[in-house]
C-alpha cells in the first residue's frame, strides 16, 4: 500500500507528464499550421512535408495511449484503487510506480504476458 506522500508524489508526476504530452501535441499543431502556409516547393518538400505528417500521426496515437493511461491511472488515484497489479492484484512496488506511474502490471505479471503476447508494437507502458 502506497503512503500518502508516494500517492501525491506519483500524482504530480502524472500530472507533469499529461502536460508535457499536451504541450507537445499543441506545439506540432502550430508547427503544422506554420508548414501549410509555405510557399509551393519542389517534389522533395512535399515528399518530406508528407513524411512528418505520417511521423506526426504516429506519435499522436501514441501520446493518446499514453494520455488515456495517465487519465486511468488519475481515476484509479481518486477511487482508492491506484497501485494493484490487474493481473495478480498484488501491490505494484512504489519503485515501479515512480519510474513508470501509469503501469497497471507487476513486473513479474508484465513479463509473463510479454512472453505470451510478444512485445508490444505501440507505446504500452513505457516512459518516455
Amino acid at each position: 500500500m502506497l503512503r500518502k506522500n508516494e500517492l501525491l508524489e506519483i500524482k504530480e508526476i502524472l500530472h507533469e507528464m499529461k502536460q508535457e504530452i499536451l504541450q507537445n501535441l499543441d506545439e506540432r499543431i502550430k508547427s503544422n499550421d506554420m508548414s501549410e502556409q509555405r510557399e509551393i516547393g519542389d517534389i522533395f518538400d512535399d515528399a518530406d512535408l508528407e513524411q512528418s505528417r505520417e511521423f506526426n500521426l504516429l506519435l499522436t496515437t501514441r501520446e493518446r495511449q499514453k494520455l488515456d493511461q495517465i487519465e486511468s491511472a488519475l481515476a484509479k488515484i481518486e477511487k482508492g484503487e491506484y497501485g494493484y497489479c490487474e493481473d495478480c492484484e498484488e501491490s505494484i512496488p512504489v519503485g515501479r510506480l515512480k519510474v513508470m506511474p501509469f503501469a497497471t502490471l507487476c513486473v513479474k505479471c508484465k513479463s509473463e504476458r510479454e512472453s505470451i503476447e510478444g512485445t508490444p508494437s505501440v507505446y504500452v507502458e513505457e516512459k518516455g
